[in-house]
């Protein structure tokens, strides 16, 4: 299938709009942990963004998406986390260092042990434990807030 002659809107890593060509663009799946402990959810603070996200990131070709989560998981928090339950997922059309993805982003219930995390400095900034109440859609990257409150939704209001 040949691409149409069109340009895509893209968002940056800096939140910026951007206009790629269709045939530029690329699948990127991912996948990315909420882990949950008293009212709080383990955040990594993007080098790019300034903002919030749940730990994770692109899925590599041979890996299924838990294994891609876990390897992602660990790289940014040094933690090795249990897979626990899969929440949902979204599609966002997505720019990283001038190359334009259509982002496939997978979200799963995480266990992680209780030890001190560490950050992946080239990546983000800070990785801590977080009071949800503290969090909204402007201080998490695009779509990341929506699955945190769907693990904390009434198991009714979930299936939906």
């Amino acid at each position: 299938m040949r691409a149409p002659k069109r340009m895509v809107a893209c968002i940056t890593v800096r939140g910026e709009p951007r206009q790629f060509p269709a045939e530029a663009l690329r699948f990127r799946p991912a996948a990315y942990g909420i882990a949950l402990r008293d009212g709080c959810v383990l955040v990594a603070r993007s080098r790019f963004s300034g903002r919030w996200e749940l730990p994770g990131g692109a899925v590599a070709p041979w890996e299924t998406l838990e294994e891609g989560l876990r390897r992602e998981y660990e790289e940014e928090t040094g933690l090795q986390v249990s897979v626990r339950a899969f929440v949902g997922f979204d599609q966002g059309f997505v720019a990283f260092f001038q190359h334009a993805f259509n982002s496939l982003r997978f979200f799963y219930r995480v266990e992680a042990p209780d030890v001190p995390v560490r950050a992946q400095l080239d990546e983000v900034t800070e990785v801590r434990w977080v009071e949800v109440a503290a969090l909204s859609d402007e201080s998490m990257a695009p779509g990341h807030y929506a699955f945190v409150r769907r693990c904390l939704a009434p198991r009714e209001e979930r299936g939906r």
